[in-house]
């Protein structure tokens, strides 16, 4: 019995504190009626054991009651029976109580964990409205975000505009200032070539001048030359004309003599036909020596043809090698003309010689037929004649000796010219090595040339490139082209503009970086946001995380209080069961109490000990309604505990929807900020690149001073190569000039020599040595001329090398060193004097001949080694005759 007085103790001490009112009331009248129901039952066995302890003094009793006694031992017996029945009853009882209490304490487990329940879904809900609260902040950071995402672009599409304008003038300044250089350049380039031009001009019209003089004064000496070989053509053929008239007259005069010869012989062959026949012996050595002399004076003549053959062909193959430098067939038409006529001068005295030879076949054989008597009648009378034929012998040997004196002198004076000649003809190769070393200055002054001007066309392609980058820019180049004006007048204002220019370019590169740093700044503090805005969202979601887990927490109680519930069902059946059977027992107990009869007091104390039971099966039924209505009540509540479960997880998916929009947001937001800062990367690029350009531009600008520089340093050394080669080609006109001077020294001295020559010539008339002096003479002052020619032509040469027009402008129109130098011109036409050979510009060609082809030294060599050994072999010919 001290179990059950400690029992409700025990239950009466609840572990769990945190239950409500209502049930610790409703356990508490539990408890109470427990504890008079068990009081009552130990009063009730005190009883029934209170006959055990009295039957000692009743063993005392009469007789009479020994049957009583007996009835009472089987009463005792069933009592007995019965009290063990009720002990087992209550033990019974005192198990089910215990299975109440245990019931209880579950429900009692069950309601703290429903407040747990409660104070959980409190806390969820405080978690919820945290998180409402968490998402409201979210989403006003996202709309403060939003905005200040709005505020960034804005200003980021400011700053963009700003740069963009910033750029834009940056690159119209740049590109003004390189315009307005290009222009500058394009001035200087325009000045300088004006420079040039009228350098050039100046040049060019001082060495027309020149030329015209030259070419005047080359006409009137020309002219005279032409007036003087007219009148040396009158001259010659006038002593031509007298020579064969004299000649003519001798030949007349020997045939007369001739036939006087013979009409003196016919006479004395009469008369003296037996007389004097030793005497034809002299007659004859007479007769042989007047032969002998004719034959000697044939012979002599012969030499002097044969020497007039030999000047004319020495003559003719130096004309034809001079002649080989002509072009086309005007050359080869004079080298065939003037030979032509030569012989046909050599055909009339041929013929005039031949005309003499028969009257002399005819002399001896007419002095073959004579006969002794003829020779001793004409002995006397010839004596005187071949006397006076011999005074005329030894006259005409005086002369000869004379003339081949003469001739001597003549040959010292042209081995003399010829010496002159050969030292002009060394002096000519040096100056031709001179020019050909002033052609290979010349080449490298046009290589270099060519190379500034290839400067120069890189600097317009790259002033073409630059035009077609700004041709966006027309428009504003023209309305600043009054500016560049302005600026181009006024020097030294430019060039503190372009410093103010480069400065401002400065301060506004300065500006854009440091746009560049505060935009990266808002960036940086956007990227802030941004991570704190991950880090919110990093919390949302972890909140939400938590949240699902206390929900499945939730979940996985609510299914425990689901399982202790039905736990709580299946014992009520049982306890139902258990009252079942204990209303069986109980009429079983009612059967054996009818069947023994008992006593009225243990039927009265079975009576109150059934009320006892009813009145505790009563308070068990009321207690298991109790614990049906709590059981009901808990599923109702488990109900709304689901219902609330299912709106926190409706909540928790809205929650879930709202954080999946808040993080697509945030993802958007994410997006935008990437692409934000895409743009500001792309604008740093932009502003790299700017830098890049401008970077570029100032290095293309010291590149184009430089190159300015270097093209004026080259101009420079034009200018002063240009200076040397003037120098040099005056110094090579002086020593041209002093060639002509001397020329024309010889010429004049030659020219005196020839009219002295003639002058006596025409006084000492003698026929054939005459003519053949004449025609010395003349042909020696042809070689002269024609080597005043090629000293002409040299000079010339010489002057056009001073034309500088075609090395500063057309560099590419002069020939290479490699090409020949042709003494002589195209157009040459014969001078009236053909037998001669010599050769005149044409009325209609210019003196000056274009520059001519550079003959190489060896071709040189050749012409002038040519024209020695013609005047050698003429030198050695006139010598050995």
């Amino acid at each position: 019995m001290t179990h059950l007085d400690t029992k409700p103790i025990s239950i009466g001490g609840s572990p769990n504190h945190s239950q409500s009112p209502e049930a610790s009331s409703r356990i508490r009248d539990g408890e109470t009626h427990e504890t008079e129901a068990g009081k009552s039952l130990n009063e009730k066995l005190t009883w029934a054991n209170g006959p055990n302890d009295s039957s000692p003094q009743h063993g005392q009793l009469p007789p009479q009651e020994v049957l009583t006694n007996v009835g009472d031992a089987d009463m005792k017996d069933s009592v007995k029976s019965l009290s063990e029945k009720l002990s087992a009853a209550l033990l019974t009882i005192s198990a089910k109580e215990d299975l109440v209490k245990q019931h209880a304490k579950v429900a009692e487990d069950a309601v703290a964990g429903w407040e747990h329940a409660e104070a959980e879904v409190s806390n969820l809900k405080r978690l919820l409205d945290a998180s409402s609260l968490k998402n409201a902040s979210l989403e006003d950071q996202v709309s403060h975000l939003d905005g200040a995402l709005k505020e960034c672009v804005r200003q980021l599409r400011q700053a963009r505009e700003e740069q963009e304008e910033k750029i834009r003038d940056a690159v119209a300044k740049k590109s003004q200032e390189l315009e307005s250089e290009m222009s500058e350049l394009q001035n200087n380039i325009v000045d300088l070539k004006q420079q040039l031009e009228a350098s050039d001009l100046r040049e060019k019209l001082q060495v027309a001048e020149k030329e015209c003089k030259d070419l005047k004064i080359e006409l009137l000496t020309l002219s005279k030359e032409l007036k003087m070989l007219a009148l040396e053509r009158d001259l010659s053929s006038q002593a031509a004309e007298t020579a064969s008239k004299q000649h003519l007259e001798s030949v007349k005069k020997i045939t007369r003599v001739e036939a006087e010869c013979r009409r003196l012989r016919h006479v004395t062959r009469r008369t003296s036909l037996t007389n004097d026949s030793s005497r034809p012996v002299p007659n004859n050595a007479c007769m042989e020596s007047l032969t002998d002399s004719q034959s000697d004076s044939g012979e002599h003549m012969l030499a002097i043809d044969s020497e007039v053959k030999n000047s004319d062909l020495w003559a003719s193959a130096l004309i034809a090698e001079l002649d080989q430098f002509k072009n086309g067939n005007e050359g080869t038409r004079d080298l065939v003309n003037n030979p032509v006529e030569i012989d046909l001068m050599d055909d009339f005295l041929e013929m005039e010689k031949l005309a003499a030879l028969p009257e002399a076949d005819h002399t001896s054989s007419s002095f073959g037929t004579e006969t002794d008597s003829d020779r001793a009648v004409t002995r006397d009378i010839s004596r005187g004649e071949t006397e006076a034929l011999q005074h005329q012998v030894m006259d005409l040997q005086a002369k000869v000796e004379k003339i081949e004196h003469e001739k001597k002198e003549l040959e010292m004076a042209l081995a003399e010219a010829r010496n002159q000649l050969d030292t002009s003809c060394d002096t000519l190769m040096a100056a031709d090595s001179k020019l050909v070393d002033l052609q290979m200055q010349l080449n490298l002054a046009n290589k270099s040339k060519d190379a500034a001007l290839g400067q120069a066309d890189r600097l317009d392609g790259e002033r073409k490139s630059l035009a077609l980058q700004l041709e966006s820019k027309s428009a504003e180049v023209e309305k600043l082209q009054g500016v560049v004006t302005s600026l181009e007048e006024s020097g030294a204002s430019k060039e503190l503009e372009l410093e103010l220019q480069l400065e401002s370019t400065t301060a506004e590169v300065a500006n854009l970086r440091k746009t560049v740093a505060s935009l990266e700044a808002k960036i940086d503090a956007v990227k802030t946001l941004s991570a704190q805005h991950k880090a919110d969202a990093d919390m949302a979601k972890t909140a939400k995380d938590t949240l699902e887990t206390q929900l499945r927490s939730a979940h996985t109680e609510i299914g425990q209080l689901r399982g202790i519930i039905e736990t709580l069902e299946s014992e009520v059946q049982k306890g139902k069961m258990c009252h079942k059977e204990l209303e069986a027992q109980i009429e079983a107990m009612k059967t054996e109490s009818e069947r023994t009869f008992l006593v009225e007091s243990t039927k009265e104390s079975l009576e109150a000990q059934l009320l006892v039971a009813n009145s505790e099966i009563a308070k068990l039924h009321v207690t298991v309604n109790a614990l049906e209505s709590d059981a009901a009540k808990e599923r109702e509540y488990s109900s709304e505990v689901n219902m609330q479960l299912e709106a926190v997880e409706g909540i928790r998916k809205v929650l879930g929807s709202e954080l999946e929009s808040a993080h697509q947001e945030t993802m958007k937001l994410q997006e935008k900020v990437l692409s934000l800062e895409v743009r500001l990367k792309e604008q740093s690029v932009l502003l790299v690149e700017f830098t890049a350009k401008a970077e570029d531009a100032v290095s293309a600008r010291k590149a184009m001073g430089s190159q300015l520089e270097e093209a004026n340093l080259e101009l420079a050394k034009l200018t002063n190569r240009v200076s040397l080669l003037q120098g040099k080609i005056e110094q090579e006109k002086l020593l041209s000039e002093e060639y002509e001077a001397k020329c024309r020294k010889l010429e004049a001295q030659l020219s005196r020599d020839s009219r002295e020559a003639k002058l006596w010539r025409l006084a000492n008339t003698n026929g054939d040595l005459k003519f053949k002096q004449e025609k010395e003479v003349a042909s020696a002052a042809g070689k002269l001329a024609e080597c005043q020619r090629t000293i002409a032509n040299l000079g010339l040469q010489l002057k056009s090398l001073t034309n500088l027009d075609s090395v500063m402008t057309e560099p590419g129109k002069l020939e290479s060193k490699d090409t020949l130098l042709d003494f002589r011109e195209d157009g040459t036409e014969p001078l009236a004097d053909e037998s001669y050979g010599l050769h005149l510009p044409m009325s209609n060609g210019g003196c000056a001949s274009p520059v001519p082809r550079a003959q190489s030294p060896s071709s040189r060599r050749s012409v002038f080694s040519g024209y020695r050994r013609s005047v050698a072999t003429g030198a050695e010919q006139g010598s050995e005759s």
